[in-house]
């Protein structure tokens, strides 16, 4: 069994809390590579950090006992922000603020485009070409034109069981 954070952003952050959101697909040579059932994934969401933190790393400020606002919570314009400094991405969301998890049960290979209208709409989106859109987005860290939905990639489909809490506190760690 292991514990290794991913990635949620609009709108599949939101569907996971709305308990629509069952599966995940992730590329077949990605970082998740290899997953079992049994494996628990941690969500790093975007947030905003106070004002006073803004020069601070999110792993000191969480030192500094700060307390992130998660930006789905608080889905504001850059402008609109109040006292809040910029929103910061998901990928350095400390492990210790994390506020949900997922207990892998499944995981099958299949082509990308073999994603259903319906599993779309789950994730949030509101068409295949929205959902492809947002899947190119994604990759802009660890893909290539073998990852692009035109590609049709190979992908992980993650099934798992959603834990609307963090981790037990033993297994927390500011990292």
């Amino acid at each position: 069994m292991s514990d290794r954070p991913v990635t949620l952003i609009a709108p599949a952050i939101g569907a996971l809390i709305a308990g629509t959101l069952k599966r995940l697909r992730r590329p077949s040579d990605g970082p998740l590579y290899p997953i079992a059932p049994g494996d628990r994934l941690w969500i790093r969401e975007q947030f905003y950090l106070p004002r006073t933190f803004d020069h601070v790393a999110p792993t000191r400020a969480a030192e500094l006992s700060a307390t992130p606002i998660f930006a789905h919570d608080r889905d504001l314009p850059e402008w609109a922000s109040g006292g809040l400094g910029p929103r910061r991405f998901a990928r350095s969301l400390p492990k210790i603020w994390h506020r949900h998890h997922l207990i892998v049960t499944a995981v099958v290979t299949e082509r990308l485009q073999a994603i259903t209208d319906a599993e779309i709409e789950a994730e949030g989106h509101a068409s295949r070409e929205q959902f492809a859109a947002a899947w190119d987005a994604g990759l802009t860290l660890s893909g290539g034109p073998n990852r692009r939905w035109a590609a049709n990639p190979h992908v992980m489909v993650i099934d798992f069981q959603h834990v609307a809490g963090p981790l037990p506190l033993e297994e927390r760690s500011y990292a």
